[in-house]
């Protein structure tokens, strides 16, 4: 078991400390992720009246399965695959973790419920569209492919929607979410159109144009 501590100050720095336990190279390669990216990430998802969590925990489990999962301000890891990874997806993984964080969609139990392939969808949006590097994005198969996969499909129709209608989208969209306000007429209010014209848009911009051939 290994944890980190992150903090945010009252400047929106961001101070971390890394257990005795932790990997130094978890920590070499982590902790300048977590330094510049929580506050980016509570600037980017804001609403009326929210405060983010000004401290969570990173716990890093020897036996855990799977990749990383998120409750409240508790951010649980599987040490074994961010280790194999620390190169590879392992500070993506933390950046869409923090997305978790500062989410605090728990705050609205009771209300309209969020649906889950929206809340990964912004925090792989997060990730994917404004950490990550242009040539690591997701590529989505236009004949395969449902706004409701979740994760990185979502998160690339999420960019066509805020790239084509309201550079405000994420952060308006999250904010109603946040208030336990999601329903399906917000794309409509927010983007002038329903979330299934939305998505036939999106669609047709992966497909050749007709007598195109595919590059």
């Amino acid at each position: 078991l290994a944890i980190i501590v992150v903090g945010l100050g009252a400047l929106a720095m961001v101070s971390t400390v890394f257990g005795m336990m932790t990997s130094l190279s978890r920590e070499k390669k982590l902790k300048p992720v977590c330094i510049e990216w929580y506050p980016k990430i509570v600037d980017l998802l804001p609403s009326e009246g929210y405060a983010a969590p000004r401290r969570f925990t990173i716990v890093f489990h020897k036996d855990m399965r799977g990749v990383a999962n998120t409750g409240g301000t508790r951010v649980n890891c599987a040490g074994e695959w961010f280790t194999n990874n620390l190169e590879g997806e392992a500070a993506g993984a933390v950046v869409h973790e923090m997305v978790h964080v500062v989410q605090q969609y728990g705050r609205a139990r009771g209300r309209n419920r969020n649906p889950g392939w929206m809340v990964e969808g912004v925090a792989d949006y997060i990730r994917w569209f404004l950490y990550e590097p242009a040539k690591n994005r997701p590529r989505v198969n236009p004949d395969r492919a449902r706004y409701t996969d979740s994760y990185r499909t979502t998160a690339a129709f999420l960019n066509y929607v805020v790239e084509k209608h309201d550079k405000q989208f994420v952060e308006k969209f999250n904010a109603a979410m946040r208030e336990g306000k999601y329903r399906d007429e917000l794309w409509k209010d927010l983007a002038g159109k329903t979330v299934d014209e939305l998505w036939s848009d999106y669609i047709a911009t992966l497909r050749p144009a007709a007598g195109k051939p595919r590059e």
